[in-house]
């Protein structure tokens, strides 16, 4: 109880007494369609996974007015197949994704069994991961993408960020930087309501990359602590211009979710624990109106 009288008392100084929740439901769906069917509905989001974007149980969604985005990880690939889909991002064979090239090739690892991409800027990578982005826009199956971990930095203690020399730091800011500015340039020629999220924030201490906002429609703020100042403040930035700003929270339960609903800026909640990505909750809150649908 104690906690969540806090939770409360915070939310009452940030939205005032009497605000009604604004957000609207995101699911996340890596591997099960397990109540995709709920979020089908105008403002609903949902993000597919790695291999079951192709469900007809999303299209269906999408059909009766939900976004549907499709998760990439631009930094990181795997070790090992995951399935036929993944392996297709990246470049149709794991092995012949380039790597980080720093301190020796390969060798840094943002999570177990994982390897860092070169992502720095005009690299081969980032031109493919450009290049596959373009094709969903032009294919229409999905409304956007979710961007793992693109942003100021990553975050897993295994990439030991903290002993990167400087110049390191900088060429992997830029090349983030770089990345979705690519990506807004592709689809303000093709197709400007396509929608770019980022899971990963564009300031942290000291390091600071906010150019990258602009290019992105929002921020995905995974499992913030209750009502954080911080993270709350964060919400609140404009993001990029195309009039579709999208900003998520994914909450550690469901009356969390139902507090940052009700955060100015905050777009759509999760009340998802990482364990329970496997398919989306039953919607958190209610559908709202979204002025830009």
């Amino acid at each position: 109880m104690h906690a969540l009288v806090a939770v409360s008392a915070l939310l009452l100084s940030v939205v005032g007494v009497g605000s009604a929740e604004a957000a609207n439901p995101l699911g996340i769906a890596w591997k099960y369609v397990t109540n995709v069917p709920l979020y089908g509905k105008p403002t609903g989001m949902l993000i597919a996974g790695r291999c079951n974007r192709n469900d007809p149980a999303f299209q269906a969604a999408r059909q009766k007015g939900a976004e549907v985005l499709a998760y990439i990880n631009p930094i990181a690939r795997p070790d090992h197949f995951v399935c036929a889909l993944d392996t297709q991002f990246y470049m149709n064979d794991i092995g012949q994704v380039p790597l980080w090239p720093y301190p020796t090739y390969g060798q840094r690892s943002p999570w177990a069994n994982t390897r860092m991409t070169d992502i720095r800027a005009g690299s081969d990578w980032s031109d493919h991961v450009v290049s596959y982005v373009e094709r969903l826009m032009r294919e229409g199956k999905v409304d956007g993408v979710f961007l793992d971990t693109v942003g100021v930095r990553p975050w897993s203690s295994l990439a030991e960020w903290g002993s990167w020399p400087l110049w390191e730091k900088n060429a992997y800011v830029a090349g983030n930087i770089d990345l979705v500015r690519r990506l807004d340039a592709k689809r303000r020629a093709i197709k400007p309501g396509f929608i770019i999220v980022n899971n990963n924030v564009w300031e942290a201490g000291t390091i600071k990359a906010l150019t990258g906002e602009r290019y992105v429609d929002g921020v995905v703020l995974e499992h913030p602590k209750p009502l954080s100042p911080w993270h709350v403040s964060y919400a609140g930035r404009p993001f990029g211009n195309l009039g579709h700003r999208r900003v998520l929270v994914i909450a550690n339960t469901r009356s969390e979710a139902q507090a940052w609903a009700r955060v100015p800026g905050v777009t759509h909640v999760s009340d998802q624990t990482t364990s329970q990505y496997k398919h989306p909750n039953v919607p958190a809150v209610s559908f709202q109106a979204l002025n830009d649908r």
